[in-house]
């Protein structure tokens, strides 16, 4: 007798599994508006512990390229390249334009502010950023997604925000901050 629960169980558990796998996935899957919510949490914790884990999880790789670039042609390098190679790359032309009193250039095709963080688009971060994010869908598509993000209770300064993603694989990427 116990085999023949055994059994049955066992044959629902498959039935459960390899029937409907989508249920199966639902739980895994990060939306990209939870993606966008995760990443702000993290990024403006005071106890930022490993950024690197945190860009690796939400950024893209080619948007991570765009900003270390510009940072390293515009600000002091990390001698992580030769200064061959930093001469190579910062002395291409690129397209630059004035934006909002902020100066942009296009770097592989993501325009970079110089003197603001890219993913706040200020100086500054106020404390109600870390725990006051509201998020809205506006373009959900299969493989792409815009999310309009506001940071701030109100009280303070607050910050709209316009986050582009990408899907790659199962997991949703940010490719573009814009305000």
């Amino acid at each position: 007798m116990n085999s023949f629960v055994f059994n049955i169980r066992n044959n629902a558990l498959f039935l459960a599994v390899f029937m409907f796998p989508p249920l199966a996935l639902a739980s895994e899957i990060a939306s990209p508006e939870s993606t966008v919510i995760g990443f702000y949490k993290a990024y403006l914790s005071d106890d930022i512990q490993d950024n690197d884990a945190i860009i690796s999880k939400y950024i893209s790789d080619k948007l991570m390229k765009s900003i270390n670039d510009s940072a390293m042609c515009n600000y002091d390098t990390d001698d992580s390249i030769s200064a061959p190679e930093l001469e190579k790359l910062c002395s291409k032309k690129r397209e630059c334009k004035e934006y909002k009193g902020n100066y942009l250039c296009d770097w592989y095709g993501v325009w970079i502010e110089n003197d603001i963080n890219y993913f706040t688009k200020s100086q500054d971060v106020y404390p109600s950023w870390q725990t006051h994010i509201k998020t809205s869908t506006v373009i959900q598509k299969e493989q792409e997604s815009v999310i309009n993000v506001v940071l701030g209770d109100g009280k303070e300064p607050t910050n709209t925000l316009k986050v582009t993603l990408t899907k790659n694989d199962t997991d949703w990427k940010i490719i573009n901050v814009t305000q």
